[in-house]
């Protein structure tokens, strides 16, 4: 992989995000502690040429369909699609050569901002989708993920990003803090796959409506934390306040606040790390909309219709308290 690969963004205040062509991958986030020295904040492999035979998904951007779908298979205007089968028997993040493992092509780029796009034509998802990639840090230090897609056939879409973030010196985020906007989560089986089963939080492990660490409740004895190895559900996000999920770690100082137009946020606590990585040694919470929507009537659509245009945002606010 070649150095040119690589571009940094930065703003006013000294933040900076490092981004690769290669899986739209952001491959650093820099931001400052409460005593004002910067870290990289997200996982990520010392050499770039790592990212090749990457299994984690570490810091990449995702589709066509992030999150699991069940044995591989869905339905769309009557016709039935076969995926690739890269989870055991199911389809995890768009398949072995998702968005995750091309070259994105640099459309545009400025001190705070690239613009990467993407042409898919993959033969087991229906219709050829342009699918454009915004990273942009503004100088309120937070860092705007933007996906725009359009589709000559009628198909599904569903992107998200893999940062796996750690903000403290720790090397787990164990003691990382954590709040959910949220009240409910999707219920899943052993494979991960939804039941259609909404949970209502009541007080267990996986409630996050007030602020605690990660590493609380990830041991307790749950059907549900079994089934995940750790966290590894779609939380159901409530739209009444204007930050999704906010994360910090007490020792730095910094925080994480997540905003989004997305219906749901999977917290993933990095059970299967290994390798160059450690088991939670960093967490995902990926935006997104429902694992399995494409068969799941109950779940808000994933159909993106021929020739309209698909539009999400995300934006992670980064500062310390």
């Amino acid at each position: 992989m070649k150095a040119d690969t690589v571009h940094t963004i930065y703003n006013s205040n000294g933040i900076s995000a490092k981004i690769l062509n290669f899986g739209g991958i952001i491959y650093e986030i820099n931001t400052p502690d409460k005593y004002n020295n910067f870290k990289n904040i997200v996982l990520n492999y010392d050499d770039i040429n790592d990212y090749y035979n990457d299994c984690y998904y570490i810091g990449a951007a995702i589709g066509r369909y992030a999150n699991r779908i069940k044995n591989g298979v869905f339905k769309l205007n009557d016709k039935t699609y076969f995926l690739d089968k890269n989870d055991n028997e199911h389809h995890l993040h768009g398949g072995s050569n998702g968005f995750h493992k091309v070259n994105w092509n640099l459309k545009s780029k400025s001190r705070k901002s690239i613009h990467l796009i993407h042409l898919c034509n993959e033969k087991t998802y229906p219709g050829k989708i342009k699918i454009e990639l915004i990273y942009t840090l503004n100088d309120d230090n937070s860092l705007d993920i933007e996906f725009i897609a359009y589709s000559d056939k009628d198909t599904i879409f569903n992107p998200t990003s893999h940062s796996y973030f750690n903000l403290g010196k720790e090397k787990t985020i164990l003691s990382h803090e954590l709040k959910i906007n949220s009240n409910k989560i999707l219920e899943i089986d052993k494979n991960g796959i939804p039941t259609k089963k909404i949970l209502s939080i009541n007080d267990g492990p996986f409630d996050f409506k007030n602020f605690k660490t990660i590493g609380r409740d990830i041991e307790k004895n749950d059907i549900q934390l079994k089934f995940g190895y750790g966290y590894d559900h779609n939380f159901i996000l409530n739209d009444d306040e204007k930050f999704s999920a906010i994360l910090h770690d007490k020792d730095s100082g910094r925080r994480l606040k997540i905003k989004t137009d997305q219906p749901g946020m999977q917290l993933y606590t990095g059970n299967y790390l290994g390798g160059n990585f450690i088991k939670n040694g960093g967490v995902c919470m990926e935006t997104q909309h429902f694992p399995n929507s494409p068969n799941c009537d109950i779940f808000p659509s994933v159909v993106l219709l021929k020739n309209k245009e698909y539009y999400t945002k995300t934006s992670y606010h980064f500062d310390t308290f």
